[in-house]
């Protein structure tokens, strides 16, 4: 839509988790060395939590790109599961046939692809990404999967990805013993003040603006920072509708007037009405505190809130589209109601002519009695 204006290969505010577009914020960087450090060493479990939007699906994208040929690797991410749907999960990610078998045979069929890829000198490696839905029975499960060990390694790593929720699943008294086997941790947090300005200029840069430095003018960065509170995949949508509006405003750079009509929009909706201000008010009553407790509420509200928002934009141009073909769509709904209503009277005459047909079979049938009986 407003590629072309701005001379850029693609969108480059996109919620898609592109690992072409991750930025290394001081934050994902660190995140990224405790994953290789735990795949290098091998260690057990491993547990990444993170905000909502922060980018842990990105990071888990590229870090895909980077681990070595050697290592096999399954990725569930389809995690609201009970104990048994979540072994036939990985027996298709790992492409063992299991069609058929019970949850135990499953463990026996994939404790036997863990040895045989040891004894192959390949390591086997699970990420489960939205890990904080994973119901208490399945965690133990995945709990009871550290027990297949060879004499001095794991047989399998798990990799755990999820929202801040997941801490305090694990922190559960009867998940203690799963958490006295993770290894690693990282909690990954949003992006600082001061990240903002370099996170939008390396998207635009790789999206192949020629202006990516100077598209967005400093008085917008603050902006943006005051309305997204950090968040990446807030700050996308920001600036995915600031480009929108300068686009329709044909404008060459992104001001704070721009900023400030997208976030004026999204205020009047009557769906999102106070949300920002609200959800903003909550996360900064909260940063000074230790307890996350409330923490992730108030994001998933930020999240869903954008989500919601990219769809209805989505829609909306689908609508568009749609609205420049009403007359040929009218026209032939109208084709429609008129066969119809011709039906309609066809089958209305029918019905008359049965009906007198009927009638007239009755009355001879009454004239045939009376003559039988004289």
């Amino acid at each position: 839509m407003y590629e072309d204006f701005y001379a850029m290969q693609e969108k480059p505010f996109d919620l898609l988790p592109d690992p072409d577009f991750l930025y290394m914020s001081a934050g994902h960087d660190s995140a990224y060395t405790h994953l290789k450090y735990a795949i290098h060493e091998n260690k057990g479990f491993v547990v990444i939590s993170g905000e909502i939007g922060c980018g842990k699906t990105t990071l888990i994208n590229y870090l895909l790109r980077q681990l070595p040929e050697d290592l096999l690797i399954g990725v569930i991410s389809q995690t609201d599961v009970n104990p048994e749907l979540f072994f036939k999960l990985i027996c298709r990610k790992f492409e063992l046939a299991h069609e058929g078998l019970d949850k135990g045979e499953m463990i026996a069929l994939f404790q036997d692809f863990l040895l045989t890829s040891h004894l192959e000198k390949k390591r086997v490696t699970l990420i489960i990404d939205e890990a904080q839905n994973l119901p208490d029975r399945t965690i133990e499960e995945i709990r009871m999967l550290s027990n297949l060990e060879a004499e001095k390694e794991h047989l399998v790593q798990i990799i755990l990805v999820g929202q801040p929720e997941l801490r305090q699943k694990l922190r559960q008294p009867h998940l203690e013993q799963f958490i006295q086997r993770v290894t690693v941790h990282y909690h990954l947090d949003k992006l600082s003040e001061n990240e903002i300005k370099e996170y939008i200029r390396h998207r635009l840069h790789v999206a192949g603006c020629p202006t990516y430095a100077t598209l967005f003018e400093e008085s917008a960065y603050a902006l943006i920072w005051d309305a997204s509170q950090g968040i990446p995949r807030m700050i996308n949508y920001i600036c995915d509708m600031a480009l929108v509006h300068g686009y329709a405003d044909g404008l060459t750079t992104i001001d704070e007037n721009i900023i400030e009509a997208v976030l004026a929009s999204r205020q009047e909706s009557t769906l999102f009405s106070n949300t920002y201000q609200e959800t903003t008010t909550a996360t900064n009553s909260i940063t000074s505190q230790n307890d996350i407790a409330t923490a992730p509420d108030i994001v998933d509200l930020t999240s869903r809130v954008s989500i919601m928002e990219n769809m209805i934009t989505s829609l909306n141009s689908q609508l568009n589209e749609l609205l420049s073909t009403r007359n040929v769509r009218d026209k032939l709904m109208l084709e429609i109601f008129t066969s119809l209503q011709e039906s309609l009277k066809s089958r209305k005459q029918i019905a008359i002519s049965y009906q007198k047909l009927n009638n007239r079979y009755r009355e001879l049938q009454e004239v045939g009695k009376k003559d039988e009986k004289n």
